[in-house]
């Protein structure tokens, strides 16, 4: 169940769970959107909205939030998970969940290619052998068109001119896929 179907669940509106939880409403907000999933909730705020909504906080850091996340909420999403239990859990994490084949069925390349260039650059550079087998259909693809993650998909005709235009240079593990990544560890 999403946070959204939650609310409707529980017949109250997001403004009236913001009031009643003390919490920002555009907190909530941006769980209904799914901008921010539940689990990146603070304690005090997963606790707050819990009680509201008579569930435990811990049915409510559960919640789904995959189907129809913009990218850029996505990749936040995925880098503030990599930020919060580091890089080894986080591997074990969407290779047990197989999140990537879960993007790569449901028609999402670019967000099953991102995570797959992610957890081959976490292996590579904590000096672990990368998924080889599992993914190897998956890795022979590559978007037709450059992917700057930070912004509209076709702001570069290619990754050479996204580097000279950012002053940066695109990671390896993800220009190969035509996906312009220039820092996973750079998250607020």
């Amino acid at each position: 169940m999403e946070f959204k179907e939650l609310l409707t669940k529980k017949e109250i509106s997001a403004y009236a769970l913001a009031k009643e939880a003390g919490v920002p409403y555009s907190c909530v907000a941006d769980l209904c959107t799914g901008k921010t999933a539940t689990k990146n909730l603070s304690l005090e705020k997963a606790c707050a909205i819990a009680k509201v909504l008579k569930i435990e906080p811990t049915e409510l850091l559960a919640l789904s939030h995959k189907d129809n996340v913009p990218f850029r909420y996505f990749r936040s999403n995925t880098l503030h998970e990599l930020k919060r239990v580091g890089d080894n859990k986080f591997v074990s994490e969407v290779i047990r969940k197989r999140d990537i084949d879960y993007w790569n069925k449901n028609g999402e390349l670019a967000k099953a290619l991102y995570l797959l260039a992610l957890i081959d650059h976490l292996c590579l550079v904590n000096g672990k052998p990368v998924y080889d087998k599992r993914f190897n259909a998956l890795r022979r693809k590559k978007l037709d068109n450059p992917f700057f993650v930070g912004g509209k998909s076709n702001m570069f005709p290619s990754i050479t001119e996204a580097e000279k235009a950012m002053g940066r240079i695109a990671m390896p593990d993800f220009a190969k896929y035509n996906i312009i990544e220039v820092d996973v560890r750079d998250v607020a």
